[in-house]
């Protein structure tokens, strides 16, 4: 059974309000073209170990044509972070993750992005705008991120779930990330 993550619940609440205060006037649903999503509130949630179970199975071509396959990061910490370049709150934590991963590449932690309901065109602009230098896979329409339904499923723009050393879904936040809370998860994570 998932356990919420309790440390900071007043940020993360603080963060549903600025949330809240950028959505559309139909409450938590984001338009992008045909596809609606819904909004994240900030809900994080950290599984225990005996809780987890395995990633699924995540292969494709980042944006320079290089293979990635979660299976090759065993023994490492994984932050998979998806996206849109028509994202408001994505593009306000693009920078933020891109410093998350400068500081904790040399621990054994990995970033993939994964960039849905997009044009490649779109997609290839943020990456550079935002000076992301962590790998990022196109998936227009969600296919690949489908594999997460069985665990903690992305089902908000953004979403950014953790997967542990063992390649197991350890935790996960909807919404734009609360930096000191994905760093202290990545910390618990590089310690297990």
């Amino acid at each position: 059974m998932p356990a919420k993550y309790p440390v900071r619940k007043l940020i993360l609440v603080l963060s549903g309000l600025l949330l809240s205060a950028c959505a559309t006037p139909n409450a938590s649903i984001q338009n992008s073209g045909e596809a609606g999503f819904i909004s994240g509130d900030g809900t994080a949630t950290f599984l225990k170990i005996e809780d987890r179970k395995s990633a699924p199975e995540l292969i494709a071509l980042d944006f320079n044509g290089k293979e990635i396959d979660l299976k090759n990061y065993k023994n490492k910490v994984v932050v998979l972070n998806v996206w849109g370049s028509w994202c408001g709150p994505c593009r306000k934590e693009a920078k933020e993750l891109q410093e998350l991963y400068v500081k904790n590449k040399d621990s054994g932690v990995e970033f993939i992005g994964i960039n849905i309901r997009d044009s490649k065109v779109s997609a290839e602009k943020f990456i550079t705008n935002f000076g992301i230098t962590y790998p990022n896979i196109f998936d227009r329409d969600g296919v690949k991120l489908l594999g997460f339904k069985d665990t903690l499923p992305a089902n908000a723009i953004p979403s950014t779930v953790l997967v542990d050393k063992n390649g197991k879904v350890a935790a996960r936040q909807l919404g734009p990330i609360e930096r000191a809370l994905i760093q202290g998860f990545i910390s618990s994570l590089v310690d297990e």
